[in-house]
């Protein structure tokens, strides 16, 4: 739905590809919603952010997404940290407003630095007047209100236990295992806490993460999947590959 540092925008047709059949879907780290706007709705739909503003952000696109074409989103650096330093607003839709502002006119999705002087001339060359138009807006609250979606603010261990069952699907996307809150105003989260979690459930599981030995070694018990990405930054033209892996207590095909 919106840029976000660690997205999976480049992965999520071959991540959902590998998805199994399931009634529940759950996301206990939605982030910008890449993979879960990309996935066939459930029968019921889960999603859940600790962060504070992106979990707004669904509850105010739910309700007044609608009204987003009516604001303009082009990158101007005084605009973003006015936005920054926001915290009272008139309405809900004010409110989606400054939060998608801020995540799409970001360093890579970070909402912590603005994309800087590359980036808007990059966007400048294809763009003359950009608003909510660019990032569909009504079509994201038509999903969220037709689809039986629950959206959560809680901790990823809460969600998972909620939901779990025979019938469950849960794919995880966490903050890279060596994040902090200079990445994620949560700040990162100990990949063996999750691992800790993962060994109590019935339902079936993906977890993206980071290609690293620390990883390979916590969740080594279970099935890992190595695949190929590019990687970019805002206002960067040039791409380069990298891996990431997807983990799983069920066999991936490819």
């Amino acid at each position: 739905m919106f840029c976000r540092v660690g997205g999976k925008t480049k992965l999520r047709k071959q991540i959902v590809s590998k998805f199994p059949e399931h009634k529940i879907y759950v996301e206990p780290f939605v982030g910008g919603g890449s993979v879960f706007f990309e996935k066939e709705p459930a029968q019921t739909n889960v999603i859940n952010d600790l962060d504070n503003d992106i979990y707004n952000m669904y509850v105010d696109m739910k309700k007044v997404g609608d009204t987003m074409t009516e604001y303009n989103f082009f990158p101007e650096k005084e605009l973003f940290w006015t936005l920054m330093k926001q915290t009272e607003f008139k309405n809900d839709s004010d409110r989606l407003y400054r939060n998608l502002y801020i995540s799409n006119n970001s360093f890579s999705g970070d909402r912590n630095s603005f994309v800087g002087p590359a980036y808007v001339k990059i966007r400048k060359k294809s763009l003359k007047n950009l608003t909510g138009k660019k990032w569909k807006t009504t079509k994201w609250k038509n999903f969220l209100n037709n689809n039986n979606v629950k959206i959560h603010n809680e901790d990823f261990a809460s969600i998972i236990k909620q939901y779990d069952s025979e019938d469950t699907f849960i794919y995880l996307d966490p903050p890279y295992s060596k994040s902090s809150k200079k990445d994620y105003a949560v700040g990162g989260i100990n990949p063996s806490k999750i691992f800790d979690v993962l060994q109590e459930i019935k339902s079936k599981f993906i977890l993206s993460y980071d290609d690293c030995p620390e990883i390979k070694k916590i969740f080594s018990k279970y099935n890992i999947f190595q695949v190929e990405t590019k990687y970019s930054r805002a206002g960067e033209i040039n791409n380069y590959i990298g891996r990431e892996l997807l983990i799983s207590n069920f066999q991936l095909i490819n």
